[in-house]
């Protein structure tokens, strides 16, 4: 298990090459994730967290609730129901789908339990270095929005069409996310015992109820298979959006 960000970046980077070598839609948010992530390793490295140590060991937290999903499912046992509804999704579903199914699980059920896990009693101090992430992830909208267009003619013609609608709009729901994440994670470090459990309990089946509508298919549109090697060259686009942008 992951002890620091380097170790994520790590075991991201293994996620990576397995779904590329397999063709497995689960590498299209481990791709934007481990985007993020080197993205974040930077700015600590550079200084720009008020607290680097704490944001090293935030961001592993964070990260390892997503890995150890994922080897539970790889390994034929029993995950949280969040990431279940996640990794059970068809592969008729389009990559965007994945994507929000990934960002939808990681940001709306482990990140508020990753933050008040770090944070403590002192969660609402994590809330400047919090509001930073949202700047990276904001900073990779346009080169994510490249790639998928240049994997998918038709997603590039609407967004030839609406401008920069898109992205705004990406970025909107990213902020909307985050902060209902960051509301949820200033609760649940003021609760204990019982009242925790249950709070985490119905957050879990709210974000999972959420995520079971994202992953239905929508009719009409082209079939992506996971054994389509036009998938796995996407993943690994996405893959490479943090050294070109």
């Amino acid at each position: 298990m992951a002890q620091n960000i380097d170790q994520v970046i790590e075991e991201l980077d293994a996620v990576v090459a397995w779904s590329i070598q397999h063709g497995e839609p689960a590498g299209l948010f481990a791709a934007m994730y481990r985007q993020v992530t080197l993205r974040v390793r930077d700015g600590i490295a550079n200084g720009d967290f008020d607290d680097g140590p704490r944001m090293d060991r935030f961001d592993t937290v964070f990260a390892i609730r997503y890995l150890e999903a994922l080897r539970q499912h790889r390994r034929g046992e029993r995950c949280s129901f969040v990431w279940s509804v996640v990794f059970d999704a068809s592969a008729r579903l389009r990559p965007m789908q994945h994507l929000f199914l990934g960002m939808g699980a990681h940001i709306g059920f482990d990140l508020p339990i990753a933050a008040a896990q770090v944070g403590g009693p002192n969660t609402e101090a994590l809330g400047r270095d919090f509001e930073r992430i949202n700047d990276i992830l904001f900073s990779l909208i346009d080169g994510m929005q490249e790639v998928l267009d240049n994997h998918n003619p038709w997603m590039a013609g609407l967004d030839k069409l609406g401008g920069r609608v898109d992205e705004w709009v990406a970025a909107k729901a990213l902020q909307r996310m985050r902060i209902q994440a960051w509301n949820r994670a200033v609760e649940l470090a003021r609760l204990r015992g019982e009242r925790l459990r249950v709070a985490r309990r119905m957050l879990e089946l709210r974000v999972a109820g959420t995520g079971r509508l994202i992953r239905h298919p929508i009719p009409g549109l082209p079939r992506i298979s996971p054994k389509e090697p036009n998938l796995a060259v996407l993943i690994d686009d996405l893959n490479r959006v943090a050294l070109q942008h």
